[in-house]
């Protein structure tokens, strides 16, 4: 039984090895196309530079191959972005752990973006629901109320200003009377007539 272990064991270890190797193997070849494509966009940039050179010094002419030289080369060479996915996406093949560890890690930020979200808008609607005003017949008495005693306080201050101010009114307007524009319940009463005097 402990023999079988070992055979397994070395079995196992041999193609982990093999594995390694061949993993080292393709990330070599990997960074090695990484250098390529590298050179070859250094070598169409200086290209493109010397036959700029070339255009400025022969004219018209040679602007146009100019022109039609960097466009091959642009044409031929792919654009940084795609690079950049086919190296990940090499990586990814190479390194599934990785890929799963980088997928995982992005649906846990949108997790907690979405987690947190709900939590805040949440909060919100029940704070909305605490503070809001009842609905009702209840409501509308209350307010009739509170706008009746803020009313009636209104008017008493504007009946007897100067007993509030406490100073003597003038000789005229000792004898004046004042009459509300309207009582306390929002029924405005009826004008009296008074001779003016």
């Amino acid at each position: 039984m402990f023999f079988r272990k070992g055979r397994a064991r070395r079995a196992r270890d041999a193609v982990a090895d093999q594995v390694a190797d061949r993993t080292d193997d393709l990330a070599t070849a990997l960074e090695a196309a990484r250098e390529a494509i590298s050179k070859a966009s250094t070598a169409a940039g200086r290209k493109g530079a010397e036959l700029g050179k070339e255009a400025a010094v022969k004219g018209k002419r040679a602007r146009r191959r100019g022109a039609r030289t960097a466009r091959e080369v642009a044409d031929v060479l792919p654009p940084p972005e795609q690079v950049a996915e086919l190296t990940r996406r090499a990586a990814d093949k190479l390194f599934p752990e990785r890929a799963r560890q980088r997928r995982a890690a992005g649906r846990r930020r949108r997790q907690r973006l979405l987690f947190g979200g709900a939590g805040l808008l949440g909060a919100g609607v029940a704070a909305g629901w605490l503070t809001a005003p009842k609905r009702g017949a209840d409501t509308r008495q209350a307010l009739k109320e509170q706008a009746a005693k803020a009313s009636e306080k209104g008017w008493e201050r504007v009946a007897e200003p100067s007993e509030a101010a406490g100073t003597v009114p003038p000789a005229g307007e000792q004898g004046a009377e004042v009459t509300p524009l309207h009582h306390g319940d929002g029924v405005a009463p009826k004008p009296s007539r008074t001779p003016p005097g």
